[in-house]
C-alpha cells in the first residue's frame, strides 16, 4: 500500500525531498523517523510495494530527490524501482538500503545507477550520514 505521508505547502523547498520505498513496517518507521530527524529533509512518500513505488516515482518525476530503495519488497522487487529510477533527472539520487547485500548484489545495484549502497544491519550510520551531507 502507497501512501503520501506529507507535503509542506506555502513553504520554501527543502533541501532534500525523499521517497523511501520499504515493506517491513518496523524498519520503515525507524528509517523515516531518523530520516525527519535531518535538518532540511521532508519524506514525502512512502511505498512497501515494486508497483506503488513505480507508480509515484513516475508520476512525480520532479518531486523527490532521493529515494531508498529496499531490495526485497512484499510484492515485486525493489530492483525493478532501481531500474525505473536509470531514467532519473539530473541531481535525482537513488540508494538502496537493503539486508544481506552480497559483493554481486552491490555490483548489480550499481550498474543500475545506484548513488550508493547500504546494508540496513551495518551501514546505517553510513547511509544516514550521507543523507545528511545532500540535505547540507
Amino acid at each position: 500500500m502507497n501512501t503520501a505521508l506529507r507535503q509542506r505547502v506555502g513553504t520554501a523547498r527543502p533541501s532534500l525531498r525523499v521517497c523511501v520505498i520499504e515493506d517491513n513496517v518496523a524498519l520503515r518507521q525507524l528509517i523515516l523517523d531518523a530520516l525527519r530527524e535531518i535538518p532540511g529533509v521532508d519524506v514525502l512518500f512512502y511505498a512497501d510495494n515494486e508497483v506503488s513505488a513505480t507508480s509515484w516515482l513516475s508520476s512525480n518525476d520532479g518531486a523527490w530527490d532521493l529515494a531508498v530503495v529496499d531490495l526485497h519488497l512484499r510484492q515485486g522487487s525493489g530492483v525493478g524501482a532501481l531500474n525505473w529510477c536509470t531514467t532519473r533527472r539530473p541531481g535525482q539520487r537513488v540508494v538502496v538500503l537493503s539486508g544481506e547485500l552480497t559483493e554481486d548484489r552491490r555490483r548489480q545495484c550499481m550498474a543500475l545507477r545506484a548513488d550508493a549502497v547500504f546494508d540496513k544491519a551495518t551501514e546505517m550510520a553510513d547511509f544516514l550520514a550521507y543523507c545528511s551531507s545532500l540535505a547540507a
